[in-house]
């Protein structure tokens, strides 16, 4: 029998490494995009079964981050950014100390861990900020998975269901 406590709740925790994203407004996505190729021959009438491959598979978490300013952390959401003496500027570079593990932790209604994990990411959304009368700026930070040189089969993202 079907039971309503297998919902994931939308709500979560965002960490960025080690350190929680503070505050966010309209929530978070998950999405992977895949794009498939049907290796076709000659009479085919349509897609064939074992003939069906992945050619590319990219990994993204976005994040609507309400509380996110402060000089220190701006490089750990943007790549290709200097910070010195609370003065941000583009350095057109992006550096190994710019990827960064990228965790979403919630859970199902009746209380089990889901946890979403993009790995070595880069949030590779424009740096635009809102600057709006009586409002905030929200920024959305598209944090996309990067595929590690020597593993390129190995996918960069996770989902772990608790048991």
């Amino acid at each position: 029998m079907a039971t309503a406590d297998k919902i994931l709740l939308g709500m979560g925790v965002v960490t960025v490494g080690i350190t929680p994203i503070g505050l966010t407004r309209g929530g978070s996505a998950f999405v992977v995009e895949r794009e498939y190729r049907n290796i076709e021959a000659d009479g085919d009438r349509g897609i064939v079964k074992g003939r069906t491959v992945i050619d590319s598979e990219n990994a993204k978490l976005t994040v609507n981050a309400l509380e996110l300013f402060t000089a220190a952390d701006m490089t750990k959401y943007y790549p290709g950014m200097s910070v010195v003496t609370n003065k941000m500027t583009s350095t057109l570079s992006i550096v190994e100390g710019d990827y960064n593990d990228i965790t979403w932790v919630g859970k199902t209604k009746d209380g089990k861990a889901v946890t979403i994990k993009v790995e070595n990411a880069l949030n590779l959304s424009n740096l635009e900020w809102t600057l709006e009368d009586k409002s905030e700026v929200v920024p959305s930070l598209e944090f996309s998975a990067t595929y590690d040189e020597d593993t390129r089969n190995t996918a960069p993202w996770s989902v772990d269901f608790a048991a």
